[in-house]
């Protein structure tokens, strides 16, 4: 008869511990949703940072997520030898930051970001980085946001030089 007041004790503990569970994020975060050609993207702006879902406790947060975000989105694709300008640009950027509820998780308001690349000739998103309830709102610092655009952005190729002396395929 002991033994089964043991069993909804060892029931709860695997809940609890099981709440504390971490799981990481790939680090390819990101990929092609349809062809294009690469080789002509030279060129990006970074267009604008979406913010939606629920009300944010400062109107600051919504300001520090669009400026990091632009800070950090233009400053990787510039290492990664491409060109901010302000036209005639071969692709641009949009980002997306989801407040929301996740109820499987034990920090409930946590954090949803899409990256797009969109081609400027076409409009047609060519690159997606999704990364769903990837920040929890208690981890919610201007450090762990630039970590979390570097995760989703890491596997986005570099520029690809083109050789002048290779004849033109258009």
């Amino acid at each position: 008869m002991k033994c089964i007041c043991y069993y909804p004790i060892a029931l709860l503990c695997v809940c609890l511990l099981s709440g504390c569970a971490s799981f990481e994020v790939s680090s390819l975060s990101g990929d092609f949703v349809r062809t294009t050609l690469f080789s002509s993207l030279d060129t990006f702006q970074y267009k604008h940072t979406l913010v939606s879902g629920m009300a944010f406790r400062q109107d600051s947060q919504e300001m520090v997520l669009k400026q990091v975000s632009e800070r950090v989105l233009s400053e990787e694709l510039v290492a990664r030898g491409f060109e901010a300008v302000s036209e005639d640009v071969d692709f641009y950027v949009v980002t997306k930051w989801r407040k929301e509820i996740n109820l499987s998780a034990v920090e409930v308001v946590r954090f949803s970001l899409i990256i797009e690349l969109f081609e400027a000739a076409t409009q047609k998103v060519f690159w997606r980085a999704e990364l769903p309830h990837i920040l929890s709102a208690m981890q919610w610092s201007e450090e762990r946001i630039t970590v979390t655009l570097r995760q989703a952005i890491e596997s986005f190729p570099e520029r690809i030089e083109k050789d002048p002396n290779l004849p033109n395929l258009q």
